[in-house]
């Protein structure tokens, strides 16, 4: 299987073009990648996690994803069956997935919080503040600033 990944290299997937679902402050992104996966489901303290029946349980829920059967749980919020990494990379590479996720679009808030600088007249000090002004800005007053943690897992297609 080819590697997909968003973490660098000539292997990079890039951001999804897609206005409608892309939101002001936040890159959407694709990858079938272990380590890609990991690293943002630990940023995230998202656990894998399955509503369906496997070797490892019974069924925890009922949930209509076509098949997929994998999830995550995150911190106050565990409705589905805890399973081990292997168990999900195993179900993810049978059904022929790939993990969509959004995040932080780091460069549009640093030229926003830039320009909060210079309309400072470039004085320093308040270079927090402006990057918080700026990501509550595009990020349109987000709880705390920060963008909800949204990730779909869909069928590859073409592959």
């Amino acid at each position: 299987m080819a590697k997909h990944s968003v973490s660098g290299g000539a292997d990079i997937v890039p951001p999804i073009v897609a206005p409608s679902r892309n939101r002001p402050g936040v890159l959407t992104k694709a990858t079938c990648d272990h380590a890609d996966i990991m690293r943002w489901a630990a940023q995230h303290n998202a656990q894998p996690a399955t509503g369906e029946a496997t070797a490892s349980g019974p069924a925890g829920r009922d949930v209509n994803d076509m098949g997929a059967g994998i999830r995550f749980n995150f911190p106050g919020f565990a409705p589905f069956r805890p399973i081990l990494w292997d168990e999900w990379f195993e179900n993810f590479h049978r059904n022929d997935l790939r993990f969509v996720f959004e995040e932080e679009d780091t460069a549009q808030i640093a030229a926003r919080a830039y320009a909060h600088w210079q309309a400072r007249g470039g004085a320093s000090g308040f270079e927090r503040d402006d990057w918080f002004a700026a990501k509550r800005e595009i990020q349109g007053g987000a709880a705390g600033g920060a963008p909800d943690v949204r990730y779909w897992i869909v069928k590859n297609k073409g592959h």
